[in-house]
Formats: C-alpha cells, structure tokens, sequence
C-alpha cells in the first residue's frame, strides 16, 4: 500500500524520529488544545530503518489520537515516551481519546479497516504503520487504557 523503500535500512535514532514527527504534527495538535508530554531517554541506541518512514509511523499514531480526542470532550493529552530496555528500544504513544472499541482491536491493523466515520479515514495508516514497524524486525500493538489507546512499538537495538 506504500511504494517499497528503494534506499538500504540505515542506523535511526528513534528520539529524533519522534521530535520530528512533533515538529510536523506539533502546531497543529497545540491549536486543536491538545498537551503533548514526551519522555524521551536522553541517550538512545540506534534502530536499524527508513527515517521518513519511521516518521510516518508516528504521525499516523499522533493523527489518529488527534482524530480520537477531538471527537469527545474531556482531557486533551497525548503522552509519547521513547525509552531502552533488555528488548529494544520502545515507543508508547499513549492519549485520552477515548480507546479502541474492544471489536476493532483485533483487526485495528488490518488493510482498509477504519472505525472512523466514512470519508474520515482510508484504513491504510496503521497496516502501513504495522508494515514498516515489522520490516524493521519490531512489534506494535494497540490496547486501550483508562481513557484512551495506548500503542507500544518495539524495535530491536542495531549495535554493529
């Protein structure tokens, strides 16, 4: 559903990935009333990946908790953390829009499945998303926590 990367995977620094996406998406999310808090590892090791499409990935993230939160009312907050453990590196984006109808969890990564309203969304930014995290030998998943969605990526250290 998106053109393959023609270039080879290079070493990403995945804070940078995420202030960038925050620099595209930031203005925006500020004038919708949206607080954004990153906790971001002051060091991180690199991933091995496409930077713009890494990018991609939390953009999609951020749009669609965007879209969630200005559908209700209530608290505006979207909380990304990047942060290293024995498993990787893992970026959690987490917000208040509401979570993830429990019937659409399973197939929230599937190719053309929205729950947006018609017109609203093609279905296409979490399979991509999904497509990109594991060509990266990584893992996403969606779950809902209390008042939101939360999605944990994981993306295995590329020390060489």
């Amino acid at each position: 559903f998106g053109r393959e990367a023609k270039e080879p995977a290079v070493l990403v620094d995945p804070c940078k990935v995420v202030t960038q996406a925050l620099d595209m998406i930031g203005e925006q999310l500020r004038l919708f009333g949206i607080e954004v808090v990153t906790e971001l590892d002051k060091k991180c090791s690199p991933i091995l990946g496409h930077p713009i499409q890494m990018e991609q990935v939390v953009l999609n993230l951020l749009t669609n908790a965007r879209d969630a939160i200005t559908e209700r009312n209530g608290k505006s907050k979207i909380t990304i953390r990047v942060f290293e453990d024995d498993k990787g590196i893992n970026i959690i984006s987490e917000d208040t829009g509401g979570g993830i109808a429990e019937d659409a969890l399973s197939r929230i990564f599937d190719p053309f499945f929205t729950a947006k309203p018609i017109g609203q969304g093609t279905g296409l930014g979490l399979s991509v998303s999904y497509g990109i995290v594991t060509e990266a030998n990584g893992t996403i998943i969606a779950e809902n926590i209390d008042g939101g969605a939360r999605f944990t990526i994981n993306i295995p250290v590329n020390i060489h």
